[in-house]
């Protein structure tokens, strides 16, 4: 879907956006998660561990949502996803990702300088290369947004439309539950407590989509623009989760908190929706340290 770098208002996104999240699918719902990504021939790279959950899920089911905001945009984007390992040569079985692979790695490093530079010093030692892979996510389907209220301003794909929202109003929707801290550092507890943007990777007919959402705190409901999703088919519960991160380019520096359960969402008069959701397991990371926490 070259197309996608067509328009003037998607490469701004693609260009200035500081991370992607990519959404896959989990038995404990959508895993999603904050990372450096690059675009280079029609298609978006990042670079993660060799055991990252991404990764196994991948290999399961090689199909990801994503999510990149910048300013004024938001693309959220529903592809193929090819693991590539570059020291074993798996994943280069097709000429075109062998030829787009070295212009691949030098966008990623240059767009990514300060990340890379960041991560050796962090992350230094002969295990930083052997330990990773690319993955790289040729989009089929994506939206562009207003990074405002959510407004959708270009649709490319053939997305498969769902009105299964029901109607409601925010008081009528069930909250976003926390039912514990127990567990999480403390460096990640302060994202719990103040409102702010957040990525909501939803049930749709095509998968986990994570999409633009702001975070009103616990015990309250997530609001998402309604046409969003219903464009992107979205369904009214399921298996949903919710990443509040933040971060600059150090690896220290990162942390972030993704919430986990059964999620129902309900749509109002005003192009609004409500998403709630009955946390069953939180999963943190501070730095290069993450883990996983049940609610119980």
């Amino acid at each position: 879907m070259s197309r996608l770098g067509d328009d003037r208002r998607a490469r701004e996104v693609l260009a200035r956006g500081a991370v992607l999240h990519a959404a896959v699918d989990t038995s404990r719902g959508p895993h999603v998660t904050p990372a450096a990504y690059d675009w280079s021939g029609g298609a978006l790279w990042m670079i993660t561990t060799r055991d990252s959950v991404k990764v196994r899920a991948l290999r399961r089911r090689p199909r990801a949502g994503v999510l990149i905001r910048s300013r004024r945009y938001d693309l959220v984007v529903e592809g193929e996803a090819t693991i590539v390992d570059p020291l074993h040569g798996r994943g280069i079985t097709d000429p075109m990702t062998v030829l787009e692979l070295p212009f691949a790695g030098l966008g990623y490093l240059g767009r990514n300088s300060r990340h890379a530079l960041a991560m050796v010093r962090d992350a230094a030692g002969p295990g930083l290369v052997l330990d990773r892979l690319v993955v790289r996510i040729e989009p089929g389907r994506a939206v562009l947004a207003s990074g405002d209220d959510g407004e959708v301003l270009r649709v490319w794909g053939s997305w498969t439309e769902a009105g299964l929202l029901g109607a409601g109003t925010e008081s009528s929707s069930a909250g976003i539950s926390v039912p514990t801290r127990d567990g999480l550092p403390d460096e990640v507890t302060p994202l719990l407590d103040e409102p702010g943007p957040a990525c909501l990777a939803w049930p749709t007919v095509h998968g986990p989509i994570p999409l633009p959402a702001h975070w009103p705190g616990a015990d309250r409901p997530a609001e998402v623009n309604a046409e969003l999703l219903k464009v992107v088919g979205a369904k009214a519960s399921g298996l949903a989760g919710l990443a509040l991160s933040t971060g600059e380019y150090r690896l220290a520096s990162k942390r972030g908190v993704l919430l986990r359960g059964e999620g129902t969402a309900v749509r109002d008069g005003a192009g609004r929706a409500w998403a709630g959701l009955d946390t069953h397991h939180l999963t943190y990371w501070v730095g290069a340290e993450a883990g996983t926490v049940s609610a119980g």
